[in-house]
């Protein structure tokens, strides 16, 4: 698993509100709109987490769980849930290590990460 955390939401904006925040903690992040570019980037490596949006085009966020379910490497993959649909009993249905509802409180998704990933591992200063 790599420290790199997987932000996957149709809308920019959103995208963009919580990579920043991460960043401003120390974490990589890594952008995908919509469940199948997350499954193309899941190829090459596996990320610290997953923020997933469940409504999205393409591949929607429940599609992208159940093909993440089929892949071995990513079974301990801790996806944290991020929707203004759904209820934190539906992320525990479905085996997500967290949930945090839309409109995104960027506190809790700071804390939320920190929690379930760990600190960001520090880099090195040159």
């Amino acid at each position: 698993m790599s420290n790199f955390i997987l932000v996957v939401d149709d809308d920019a904006s959103h995208r963009t509100l919580i990579c920043d925040a991460l960043q401003e903690l120390g974490y990589a992040t890594i952008e995908a709109k919509n469940g199948r570019e997350a499954l193309d980037l899941l190829e090459d490596d596996i990320p610290g987490a997953v923020l997933l949006d469940l409504r999205m085009p393409v591949m929607s966020g429940w599609g992208l769980l159940d093909a993440l379910k089929k892949m071995p490497r990513a079974r301990n993959l801790p996806i944290i849930i991020i929707s203004g649909y759904g209820f934190e009993w539906e992320a525990e249905l479905v085996g997500a290590a967290g949930y945090i509802s839309k409109p995104v409180d960027l506190d809790k998704v700071r804390t939320t990460v920190q929690q379930i990933v760990g600190p960001p591992e520090v880099a090195m200063v040159h």
